[in-house]
This record gives structure tokens, sequence and C-alpha cells, in this order.
């Protein structure tokens, strides 16, 4: 048990950290978070007067951290390439655990997996504590899924009918079939082009047309995990305030050659989502993609 002073001040910090996108819903105790993490560790990122700072979450030990100015890490986000050594020391607080990030604003484009220490380790990403807390009392379901290929992807077709071959369940290709089926689906994989704009209005382009935000936030219930294999779509926090456990989606543009082959060592493998998807980046190499939720 942490000492009463520092619990006092430490809950401070979560009220912010914590906050939910659900109006009146309130924030998580610290000690349930510390109890959920078990062998994870959790950063989370806030911007404050123009500098990065950390809290990190590791071991049942609460510390905080000071990376310097934010638009510093924030130029290095948009230069990847040339600087992941140098935004690699934000998960040093982690050790080589297993690993929970709320990013702040300059880090919400990150693709994690290019970071060389997390390489081939589970990142889950989510907007805020309180989301992650609440996707990792949902349960994964894996057993129905639904495959969706929109029309101007030129693999979709083929990538959708061979993950279709291996796990079964059933494709689609209009708005009104994929809210029809994703009510009882588990599963739903998306290879259709993604519009981001705000987050009602970002939407999936399919067969007969656009597949809104607005449309998933009026559904009566998500899959458990979403993946969006082709495309930035912004639609990840829609879906898991709506109930996904997980979404797998990309964060910027990347090419799009080994993507099939990714997708197909990821569903091999959902039982353990972000795992699986380390696993394959690690394998295919970093493809931009990131699991969001709790994997």
């Amino acid at each position: 048990m942490m000492p009463r002073d520092r619990i006092v001040r430490l809950e401070r910090e979560i009220r912010v950290l914590s906050r939910s996108a659900a109006v009146g819903r309130p924030a998580v105790p610290l000690n349930d978070v510390v109890d959920a993490l078990g062998d994870r560790a959790l950063l989370v990122f806030i911007s404050h007067r123009e500098r990065l700072v950390g809290v990190s979450v590791v071991g049942g030990r609460v510390r905080s951290h000071n990376f310097g100015e934010a638009r510093t890490v924030a130029r290095h986000v948009r230069s990847l390439s040339s600087a992941a050594p140098r935004l690699d020391r934000l998960l040093r607080p982690a050790g080589d655990r297993p690993l929970v990030v709320v990013p702040s604003p300059e880090l919400a484009r990150m693709p994690w997996a290019a970071l060389p220490s997390a390489r081939g380790r589970a990142v889950s990403v989510a907007p805020s504590v309180s989301c992650w807390f609440r996707a990792d009392t949902r349960p994964l379901a894996l057993t129905d899924r639904l495959w969706v290929a929109g029309p101007s992807v030129p693999r979709a077709c083929r990538e959708v009918e061979a993950l279709r071959a291996v796990h079964g369940g059933r494709i689609c290709s209009t708005v009104d079939e994929v809210l029809r089926e994703m009510v009882d689906a588990d599963v739903v994989h998306f290879t259709a082009d993604a519009v981001r704009q705000d987050e009602l209005s970002s939407y999936l382009q399919l067969g007969d047309g656009p597949l809104h935000g607005h449309d998933l936030d009026g559904l009566p219930r998500v899959p458990s995990v979403v993946v969006l294999s082709a495309g930035e779509s912004g639609l990840a926090p829609i879906l898991l305030r709506r109930g996904a456990r997980v979404v797998v989606g990309r964060v910027r543009p990347m090419p799009d050659d080994r993507v099939g082959e990714l997708v197909v060592h990821l569903h091999a493998n959902l039982a353990q989502p972000a795992q699986a998807l380390a696993d394959a980046q690690a394998r295919h190499g970093d493809l931009g993609f990131v699991c969001m939720g709790s994997g």
C-alpha cells in the first residue's frame, strides 16, 4: 500500500490524466489502475506549459518525468526516420514491460513499433487512462468474424477472401450490410480507404458510399475487435467508447505491399492482439499500425 500523502497527490494527477470522453463518467481511482496493470507499465504523456511531462506507473510505483520541450518532441515525431533513437528515451521509465501508452497530442500519431525498444513488444495505446481501463474489463471475443472490402483498395478483395478462407465468417461491401452485420460480429476487418476528419465525420469508403463515424456511434453494439488495414481513419475513439476492446489501425501512411502478410499473422494470433501486432511488425517491418484500447 502506498503512503496516504502520495496517493492524494497522485490521484490529483490521475483525475486529469484519466479524464473520460463520456460526460459525467468518473475518473478511475489510482489504486484500481495499478491493480489492473499487473505486469504492464503505464506511460501517460501530457503537455504542460510547453513541456512534455510523463507519468509512469510501473510495478505499483508512480513517478513523474520531464521530457523537455513539447514542440521538439513533435518535430521528432514528424521526422521519425532520423529521430527514433531520441524518441526511444520516452519508453525508458517502463523498463522492458508490456506497455500501455496514453499519448499527448504531440505523440498521437506516433507508430510506437518504430522505436528500437518497442520492437516486438506489446504496446496498447488509449486516448485516456479511463478509456484503457474500461476496455481492459471487456471480454475478448473472437468467434464471429466479418470481412469488409472497399472498392478503391486494389488488394481489398484478395485480402478479405484469404482471411475468410482461414477464419470463416462473412464478407460485406456496402454500408447497410456492414451496419446490420456488425451488431452480431466479434471481429470486423476493414480493407477500405479512410478519410480522417473530425471524429463523427471521418469515414471509410465502401461500395455504396461512406461509412461515417456517426453511423458507428449509433450502433447498439460494436465488435470486440476492429482492424482497419488501409489508411488513417480516426475512428478508434468512437469504437472504443461504444464498447470495442481493441482497434488496430494506422497512424501514418505507409507502403501497402506487406500489409497482406502482416494481417494474416495478426489474425492468426488475435488472442493476444497487442503482442500479435508487435510480432507481425517485427517480422514484416513497421507499417504504421498501433493497437488501441487494451490488447
